[in-house]
Formats: structure tokens, C-alpha cells, sequence
């Protein structure tokens, strides 16, 4: 059986299956919608008609949103980077992505910072006590920077997508896994049978089939689209037509949180590594950091609630007091100079992440846009009804 990916995403036949003819199929099995299209009405139906031929056919679907799903997804896609897109490209598969192209290209990303910090601490020289010291800050500091640089990443993508699903309804990173026919995939060793993917990865490869529900009727068809609709700031006379009525403003929604999430990651990033240079991280010395876990928490004979508490005080001495006095010194500064620059990137990081908010809201919203309606769509529809 032959089948071609359509740009949207949907898997669509290009021949008839057991003689059936499709486009009758489509026309008896799909409701009457005026905002779904035609093609979107004859794909669905030939799609349940090849689940009744095709027993081992799988459609894309999206992933329950729950954070341990979310976390299963980004532990399988970072793993999935060096295991299986690497070997599949370094292999020459016929059949390599563009999305496996930008997953590769992450990898130095993830690699790159802590080899940069592993190397400071390479040149400690443990015969000489003040240059060995020295070193092992330098090293110290480079890593915290490392972890604060990416802990900057995700704050500024978290708080974006946040504010967008709270008040436009839209998860950014919202996951589907994204079904690979076996039968184009003739590369050996170097298989794969599914990617995962995100619903709103960006305008042009939205999933907006993803967003449609089984139903007899458009009201239960387009239910996500009408929760959206409300969500959006639409009344009931609009909720008719909903998916068609959104979908420019779940595209603008989109630009503008993707855009916000890379011009905060600037922000958040620079505070992060200017946090990480503060002396409040040399107080407390790594070698206590490794005998607090070798000894509190991995210790002999220890009771359950020693070493919880233990991981505790860890937690607290360790990571989260010079994290707040980090935020403090950087704040006040050594000198003018250095308090200049600390007060100006922390007050431009909230003012950046206050003015995105208010933005994406206000200009996202329905009531701030002239809802275009097309009059023959809707006679049509009054027709047909």
C-alpha cells in the first residue's frame, strides 16, 4: 500500500483500498462542518478505513500532559540524540529528517559547557596549595555557570509557556509521537518507527488535525477548539465556527511566545552566569558538598528519616542559601561599576518578562481583533442545517 505524508501532518492513501471508493466513504462518514475542509473530512474517513484493512496501522496522537510523561519524552529525546540520530546520520540514512538534522545539532549544545568547566578543573595542580585552589574555584565557578546558563534556558521557556497556558489555554510543549511508516524506512541497522514531536512546534507545522475530536456534530468535533475559543475571550455567537476563527490568533500566540521565550533566555542566561561569580558559592566547599552525600545520605546505618532530612539541609546549604545570596551580591556589587551592571540585568530580566506577558495577552486577544466572517460560508452552512 502506498502512502504520502501531507505537509499538515495527516497520513493520507493514494490508493483505493479493497476497491472502495474513498470520496463516497467520506462524504457518508464526515458531518457537516462548514469550517472543516473538504480534504480534512475525506482524510478522516480514509483513515478509519485503513484501520478496518491495516490492523497494525498507528495514527500520530498526542502524549497524556502530565510532567512524568513530559519527563519520559525529554529523557528519550536527549537519549535519543547520540544512540540513534547520530549513528542513523553518520551511517548515511536515506531516510534522515530535518528534525533529526536539529537534534543532532543540539549535542554540542548539551556537551560543549560541561567539557569547557572539566577542563579548568584539569588544571589543577594538587603539589602547589594556592594555585590547586585557585583552580578548583575557577573550575567551580564555570560549572555553576554551566548549570545556571541552562537553568536560565528553562526558566525563560517555562515562564513564557506558563503565562500562555493559563490564559490562552495553548502548551507550548505539548508532545505527540509522531508515527514512521515502516515501510520507507530500509536503513538496516539504523530503524526508527517514531519521533516525538511538539503540536504547536512553530506556524507552519501545527497540528490543528491533532486538535479535532471524534464526533457526529460540530459542537463535538471542535470541543478543544471551543474550551480554546472561551480562553481567547470569544462569546457563543462566534462559537460556531470556532476552529476557523482561531487559528490566526493560536499562529500569533505562537510567534510571540517563541519570540519572548529566546529574547528572556539573553536575559535569564546573563543573570544566571553573573549569579554563578558570586563568592557566596566558595563558602561552602565541594569536598563538604561530596561528604554531606557520601555520609548523610549513602552512610551505614542510617534511618530513612536521617537520611531524608540529611538531603534536606543538602538541598538548602549547598544549593538553595548561596543561590539567594549569590542573587544579593550580584545585586549589590564589589563597586559601582559592578552593582551598575548586577541592578541593570536583573531589573531589565523582570522588566522584559512583565512586558512579554502584557503583550502576548493583549495583542493574542479576540476582543482586540475584528473577527472576519465569510457571509456565502455561513449561508451555506444555514442551508445545509
Amino acid at each position: 500500500m502506498d502512502f504520502a505524508y501531507n505537509p499538515r501532518g495527516i497520513m493520507v492513501s493514494i490508493s483505493n483500498i479493497a476497491g472502495i471508493n474513498l470520496k463516497e466513504t467520506a462524504s457518508k462518514s464526515m458531518p457537516v462542518k462548514s469550517s472543516l475542509q473538504v480534504n480534512f473530512g475525506n482524510e478522516k474517513s480514509q483513515d478509519k478505513v485503513k484501520e478496518e484493512n491495516q490492523t497494525d496501522y498507528k495514527h500520530d496522537h498526542t502524549i497524556e500532559n502530565t510532567v512524568w510523561n513530559k519527563f519520559k519524552v525529554d529523557v528519550e529525546k536527549t537519549a535519543n540524540i547520540p544512540f540513534v540520530h547520530f549513528p542513523r546520520g553518520l551511517g548515511g540514512a536515506p531516510d534522515y529528517t530535518f528534525f533529526e538534522f536539529l537534534q543532532t545539532a543540539k549535542f554540542p549544545y548539551y556537551v560543549g559547557g560541561p567539557i569547557l568547566a572539566a577542563l579548568f578543573y584539569a588544571g589543577v595542580k594538587f603539589d602547589q596549595f594556592q594555585s590547586g585552589k585557585a583552580a578548583k574555584n575557577v573550575a567551580k565557578h564555570m560549572a555553576l555557570g554551566v548549570g545556571l546558563y541552562y537553568l536560565g534556558a528553562m526558566a525563560a521557556k517555562s515562564i513564557i509557556n506558563t503565562s500562555v497556558k493559563l490564559t490562552r489555554g495553548i502548551d507550548l510543549e505539548q508532545s505527540y509521537r509522531k508515527i514512521i511508516p515502516t515501510s520507507t524506512n530500509q536503513t538496516g541497522a539504523f530503524k526508527k518507527d517514531i519521533e516525538y514531536h511538539k503540536v504547536f512546534e512553530s506556524v507552519d507545522f501545527t497540528r490543528w488535525d491533532l486538535l479535532y475530536e471524534e464526533g457526529k456534530n460540530t459542537e463535538e468535533i471542535n470541543e478543544k477548539y471551543n474550551k480554546l475559543a472561551r480562553k481567547y475571550g470569544l462569546n457563543d455567537e462566534n462559537m460556531s465556527d470556532s476552529d476557523s476563527t482561531l487559528k490566526p490568533l493560536i499562529k500569533k500566540t505562537i510567534v510571540m511566545a517563541k519570540a519572548w521565550q529566546y529574547a528572556l533566555t539573553a536575559l535569564y542566561v546573563s543573570l544566571g552566569i553573573g549569579m554563578a561569580n558570586q563568592k557566596a558559592w566558595e563558602k561552602e566547599s565541594f569536598f563538604g558538598f561530596k561528604e554531606q552525600i557520601k555520609e548523610g545520605i549513602f552512610g551505614e546505618n542510617l534511618s530513612i528519616k536521617s537520611r531524608l532530612k540529611n538531603s534536606k539541609n543538602l538541598v538548602m546549604d549547598y544549593m538553595i542559601k548561596p543561590f539567594g545570596k549569590s542573587f544579593m551580591e550580584f545585586w549589590e556589587g564589589t563597586n559601582k561599576l559592578t552593582s551598575a551592571v548586577g541592578k541593570s540585568t536583573i531589573l531589565a530580566a523582570g522588566a522584559a518578562t512583565l512586558l512579554a506577558n502584557i503583550l502576548i495577552i493583549a495583542k493574542t486577544s479576540a476582543r482586540n481583533h475584528q473577527l472576519e466572517k465569510t457571509p456565502q460560508a455561513k449561508s451555506t452552512e444555514e442551508k445545509k442545517n
